[in-house]
């Protein structure tokens, strides 16, 4: 029997590294229309996000993921 491939994940602070760093998290918040504890959350390197919400997330910010991160066509 095969083992199912893994989903890719990806690593939320990409999003965060977008802004300037004196970005408040209560503006990320708003933008992302998500709660300040996520993007506390997202700060961490080791947070990651499936495919479907790093989708959402870019489209957010008028991108492709591609543009966020390199090996969104690597899968």
């Amino acid at each position: 029997m095969k083992r199912p491939k893994s989903q890719p994940r990806y690593q939320a602070h990409q999003l965060i590294k977008l802004f300037p760093a004196n970005t408040w998290a209560s503006q990320l918040a708003e933008t992302f229309n998500v709660t300040r504890s996520t993007i506390g959350r997202w700060r961490n390197p080791a947070t990651t996000l499936t495919q479907w919400e790093a989708d959402r997330y870019a489209i957010k910010l008028g991108k492709h993921p591609s543009e966020i991160w390199a090996d969104w066509f690597d899968c």
